[in-house]
């Protein structure tokens, strides 16, 4: 009798064991095989580090430097499935925390696994159906959807060309499909007008007709978080509602930081169930924030910050992308950003690319 308990009670541990080694912070690990289906839009890959260049001055005695161009950043949105998806009131998020800061909230205000907060959003156009995604198909949204390389040397006009080493690696991304920047409120005025524009979730006039955006996605950094999102509503509602008002709880929060290293600051709330798909970029160096049920991890081109890099590293990074793993049947998707994506070259890397220049 005593054995049979003792036998009970080891089961019991085994089974307990077994079940809490699938958890993490009381979250089920989602692990997918070669057999898993995948029914929903990707990100397939994160192209933000850039191409490095320099201006070979050493001629004249003087200690060239290193510099990173990053205005071709893209990313592409992939179908998995075997049904047309549409990009209509979809979104493209950037994340409210920075995952190199271990953030300590007030308890009210600790979100992170209660919603999605976004401190920026750019929505796709379209009415209902206007942009599918055929089964199988990759859209690519550019910051600038232009041959950079031309943008460039047109920038350079009247410079020695010969002079400026790596601009040949800059990207051409005219023909993508959708830039995030608008033409209507674009600070750079790179902004292609062939190319169909996100719009920011929030736009405002002044008195003279000019257009401002706010909470918009403008750029992807080194440490950030990014998703894709079915909008929880229309911009209009958003402009709308987006504030507290006595009778009515709005969409942007105001998030109260107990720990005085670190700022209070803003948050947009999406739903989790509103999240698509998403991803976490952090130098692997930096990471602190602890995991959510919507990523348990993370991952990052560099090791560590670019400030914190060593200039003659530069070319080591250059051209690289975080792109989705590939399993041999599908595309991998674990809810785990260390997990789903690996480190290679851009995919939109130039076809005639030629091996970098060292860095002499």
């Amino acid at each position: 009798m005593i054995q049979k308990k003792i036998a009970a009670s080891l089961l019991l541990c085994l089974t307990l064991f077994g079940t809490n080694s699938c958890m993490r912070n009381e979250m089920p690990v989602k692990q997918s095989t070669s057999r898993t289906k995948l029914d929903h839009l990707i990100i397939k890959e994160v192209f933000y580090i850039g191409h490095y260049w320099f201006r070979d001055t050493r001629k004249w005695g003087m200690k060239k430097f290193n510099q990173l161009y990053n205005e071709d950043q893209y990313i592409t949105i992939y179908n998995p499935t075997d049904e047309v998806k549409y990009l209509d009131g979809l979104a493209l998020c950037i994340n409210a925390i920075d995952p190199t800061k271990a953030i300590q909230f007030a308890p009210k205000d600790d979100f992170v696994n209660k919603y999605y907060g976004a401190s920026a959003i750019s929505y796709f156009p379209g009415k209902g159906n206007d942009y599918p995604v055929k089964p199988g198909q990759t859209i690519v949204v550019a910051k600038y959807a232009i041959d950079h390389k031309k943008q460039y040397e047109k920038e350079l006009e009247g410079e020695n060309l010969k002079l400026y080493v790596g601009f040949d690696d800059f990207l051409d991304l005219s023909k993508a499909d959708f830039e995030w920047t608008n033409i209507n409120y674009d600070p750079g005025k790179k902004n292609n007008p062939d190319v169909p524009d996100l719009n920011a979730i929030l736009t405002v006039k002044d008195s003279k007709g000019n257009i401002g955006a706010y909470h918009n996605f403008s750029d992807i950094t080194e440490s950030c978080g990014i998703a894709l999102i079915k909008m929880p509503w229309t911009s209009e509602e958003f402009a709308k509602n987006y504030e507290d008002t006595k009778d009515h709880r709005g969409y942007l929060h105001y998030i109260t930081v107990t720990n005085t290293s670190f700022s209070d600051f803003y948050a947009i709330e999406v739903p989790l169930q509103n999240v698509i798909d998403c991803m976490t970029i952090c130098p692997r160096r930096l990471f602190q924030i602890r995991p959510s049920k919507l990523d348990r991890g993370y991952n990052a081109v560099m090791d560590n910050s670019k400030s914190g890099t060593d200039q003659n590293d530069y070319p080591k990074y250059s051209g690289l992308a975080l792109t989705r793993k590939w399993d041999g049947k599908k595309f991998v998707d674990d809810n785990n950003s260390t997990a789903d994506f690996e480190v290679k070259k851009a995919s939109l890397s130039r076809k005639n690319d030629k091996e970098k220049p060292k860095n002499q």
